[in-house]
């Protein structure tokens, strides 16, 4: 039975390729990380999960490789927020490793890294961003995510390994870390709530973007990993469709229950500030993977709100 391994199972994204990926008929979907298992290796999964630290010597990468031998691993492992030298470390020397791991258990795994819109930075507004789009990435995590890329795309031109790269755009869906725009819209929301506050203050809400719910941008990933040939070294996965990040902020504090005040502030997210419109040309992600979104930008809404008045 083919094994496809999912490093940085843990994660975000990484959870929700594991649980798209158990769909898959006649294969075994092992999930990987430094953390100890997860929720969704309980149970039945619990022997489904296996300690893999990128930042750990290659060697030792290469050795769990060859004793797991995977015919594919799905990169979703990394960092997106922290300083400058953590990202570096978590985006890109780990992805090195990775790569050095895979050449040298010569296993010949195929590998569906995923990487992130911010790898291209500012583009034109109303323009979409297309794959061939110039690279200007801002600050360290567009720097680093850009790293990452550029090293699996050169392995892979260099013909040591079968890659390749998803950008994803801007994921959404439950469960996002509390140092995003919508973790942190969700827990002010629910404070304001809990306490009967009727303002909350957030950092400015202008930019636009392409959100995609996490639970396509896992589809894409599958449907990428049962591919025989990577046709492309790097597709996008978006949806095409921009909304300003205050159209979904106001979104979640109207499924909430929330009525009061959202006060937009000077301080915010430099990303954001100096990236005012980032929208996918999703178009060769349709040809490639022959996939499309299926959730729209309400029902993602719904969904987050829904886990936010769980917590």
């Amino acid at each position: 039975m083919p094994v496809l391994l999912v490093v940085g199972a843990a994660g975000f994204i990484g959870r929700h390729v594991t649980d798209a990926a158990r769909s898959l008929p006649g294969v075994r979907v092992l999930g990987a990380g430094r953390a100890g298992a997860p929720l969704a290796f309980a149970g039945a999964f619990e022997q489904d999960w296996r300690p893999i630290d990128l930042s750990r010597d290659p060697v030792d990468i290469a050795e769990r490789f060859h004793e797991l031998r995977p015919a594919v691993v799905v990169n979703c492992a990394g960092a997106t927020y922290g300083s400058m030298s953590g990202l570096v470390a978590a985006n890109v020397v780990a992805t090195a490793h990775l790569l050095e791991g895979l050449e040298r258990s010569g296993i010949g795994a195929h590998l569906v890294h995923v990487g992130s819109a911010a790898e291209y930075g500012s583009g034109l507004p109303g323009v979409p961003v297309s794959e061939s789009a110039a690279l200007r990435p801002v600050g360290a995590y567009g720097i680093s995510k850009l790293c990452g890329t550029q090293l699996v795309t050169a392995e892979a031109g260099a013909g040591r390994i079968e890659a390749i790269v998803l950008r994803v755009f801007n994921a959404l869906g439950p469960g996002m870390p509390e140092g995003s725009l919508v973790g942190s819209a969700v827990r002010r929301l629910g404070g304001a709530l809990a306490s009967k506050t009727d303002t909350i203050d957030m950092g400015p809400l202008d930019a636009v973007r392409d959100f995609v719910d996490v639970r396509d941008v896992a589809d894409a990933i599958v449907r990428a990993a049962s591919l025989p040939v990577f046709e492309a070294p790097i597709v996008n996965v978006g949806s095409g469709t921009g909304h300003a990040a205050r159209d979904l902020v106001h979104a979640i504090a109207r499924r909430l229950g929330f009525t009061g005040s959202i006060r937009e502030g000077s301080d915010g997210s430099p990303r954001s500030s100096d990236v005012p419109w980032q929208v996918a040309e999703p178009s060769l992600a349709r040809r490639i993977l022959s996939w499309e979104p299926r959730y729209d930008f309400e029902t993602t809404v719904e969904v987050i709100a829904r886990a936010g008045a769980e917590r």
